[in-house]
Parts: C-alpha cells; structure tokens; sequence
C-alpha cells in the first residue's frame, strides 16, 4: 500500500464515501478554499474489495497527524461500516453526512480545533447549512 506523506502538526481530514461523491466534494471545497494538505479522498468503488477498501482507509486514517477526523457520507454505510470494524473498538473522531459546508468548516478549523471538538463543532455547522430557502422569498 501507497505511504501518504503528510504534514505534521495539521490535523488530517479522511472523507470516505460511496463512489466518487468525496472526490467532488473535496474537488469542490479546493475550488473555493484553495489546495489544502492532508485531506484525502477515499472512494468506495463499485467492485472494489470491501475488506481490501476498509483496510486501506484505516491504514490512511492511522498515518495522519494526531487530531486528524474522518467524514462518512452517511452512518451504517458501508465505508462507515468497515472503519468501525477496522478500529476494533477503538474510538476515533469522526462525523457521519459530511457536505460541503462541514468540509470548508473542518479545513478552515481544523489547526484551532481537533479530533472530538472539532468534530463537535462540525455537527452544529452541519445542523446550519441546512436551510430552507423559504425565508429568502419572504419580504
């Protein structure tokens, strides 16, 4: 397996999804944030070896810099699934129905905050991004 060369001291940002869904988000956040060092993008291919996907992911996740999280793109989804059976019970911070609003606020905070605080502070970013667009029609 591939060593990825991270740099110490920033936090790690692991997104791990069905299909190429985290490539485009990261490709998305990197258009408006600009490039940013360790976050990685690991898709979950169709035909790809599950245990062979979880591996690598755990592998990549236990390589980051200490205070690194994980985004899932959804809870009990396969990706999610093999991480947690990856850890063997051990805990990691992580966030499950990551957007593009969480991966901007994780990439911005990511040096100030890290692991579980930052990951708190992602849920409530994440619960904001949410909006109904109804009020922007109302005068």
């Amino acid at each position: 397996m591939k060593q990825e060369n991270f740099v110490e001291n920033i936090p790690g940002i692991l997104l791990l999804s069905h299909g190429p869904f985290c490539q485009a988000l990261l490709e998305s956040a990197q258009m408006i944030g600009g490039e940013r060092v360790n976050v990685v993008a690991l898709p979950l291919l169709e035909n790809a070896s599950i245990d062979e996907y979880g591996e690598k992911a755990m592998q990549t996740f236990k390589q980051m810099p200490e205070g690194s999280i994980v985004l899932f793109d959804l809870a009990s989804g396969t990706p999610f699934n093999q991480m947690m059976m990856k850890s063997g019970g051990e805990e990691f911070p992580g966030l499950c129905g990551m957007n593009l609003p969480v991966l901007l606020e994780a990439m911005t905070m990511r040096e100030a905050m890290k692991g579980s605080e930052l990951v708190a502070l992602l849920e409530e970013s994440a619960k904001a991004a949410v909006v109904n667009i109804k009020s922007f029609f109302e005068p």
